[in-house]
């Protein structure tokens, strides 16, 4: 009899457990589920599979209570709570978004609210700071947030392939780990941050995305900015620069006043007496010679 068993790829992670007001809840709760091989990453930038590495087409589940501004943590294993978080071979960026539950994460409805990437100065990325707080992520919820059920999207993307093009060949390119978790947020917020769309952040060109871990060049953490509370941006609206008409009616003709003569070009004229004059002079002049 052949049984079916499900082994974690060793190395790989994924999300276990949420905390929220520092007490760490049960395995799975609020979390979305994740597809049968849970720590099995994603490597094709544009699946639907991006949003929550999950099976279904539906996120959705239990969702726990979070204030907004307050800070919530997510943590994440290789295959289960007590496991390592991941490989340390598995350098790279830590990243997190949230977006409206009720949009199922379809379109353009994500917000980043962390990233950890490279400091050149220590040599540490995202992933080594991860690894030292044992699979944590600490993540605030923005404060000015409308109220709402919510996904939250952590995400780590492994670079140790990085360095060739998701395609070249069977082992090429990043890896991407993202895992959901489900809150509704509590609060009187009115900001809406920008948003973008999963999958669609993400290009396997990308300079943070296809990258040498070995090269010594400064990294581009990919995907939009952070949000941060306060700064949503204003949908103001600047009207167009209108150009100013050119007028088709013609000057009008100045009308003489009535009464006055018309006035007449002014023409010198010599007259003949004058000139007989100077021609009579000139001859006699010529006589006396």
């Amino acid at each position: 009899m052949l049984v079916n068993v499900v082994v974690p790829v060793l190395g790989h992670t994924y999300m276990t457990n949420l905390s929220i007001d520092g007490t760490k809840l049960a395995e799975n709760k609020c979390i979305v589920k994740p597809w049968s091989n849970e720590n099995f990453p994603e490597v094709d930038a544009t699946k639907d599979t991006m949003r929550c590495r999950s099976a279904s087409t539906t996120l959705n589940g239990e969702f726990c209570t979070v204030a907004a501004g307050s800070t919530i943590s997510v943590h994440m294993h290789e295959s289960g709570p007590d496991d390592r978080p991941i490989s340390e071979s598995h350098r790279g960026p830590v990243l997190a978004y949230m977006a409206l539950a009720d949009t199922n994460g379809e379109g353009e409805v994500w917000f980043k609210i962390f990233e950890d990437g490279y400091d050149s100065s220590s040599n540490v990325w995202g992933v080594d700071t991860f690894i030292k707080n044992n699979g944590k992520i600490d993540l605030v919820i923005p404060a000015d947030i409308v109220p709402g059920n919510y996904l939250v999207r952590s995400e780590i993307i492994a670079l140790h392939e990085g360095n060739r093009v998701y395609g070249a060949d069977k082992d090429s390119g990043a890896q991407f780990y993202p895992s959901c978790a489900l809150i509704t947020v509590t609060g009187t917020g009115t900001a809406t941050p920008k948003m973008y769309a999963i999958p669609g952040i993400y290009d396997k060109n990308d300079p943070g995305v296809l990258y040498d871990l070995w090269d010594d060049k400064p990294y581009v953490i990919p995907g939009p900015p952070v949000y941060v509370a306060g700064k949503a941006p204003a949908a103001a609206k600047v009207p167009p620069v209108q150009s100013q008409p050119t007028s088709s009616v013609q000057e009008p003709t100045p009308t003489p006043t009535p009464g006055l003569p018309k006035s007449k070009p002014c023409v010198r004229k010599r007259s003949n007496g004058r000139r007989n004059k100077v021609r009579a002079r000139r001859i006699k002049a010529h006589q006396e010679m």
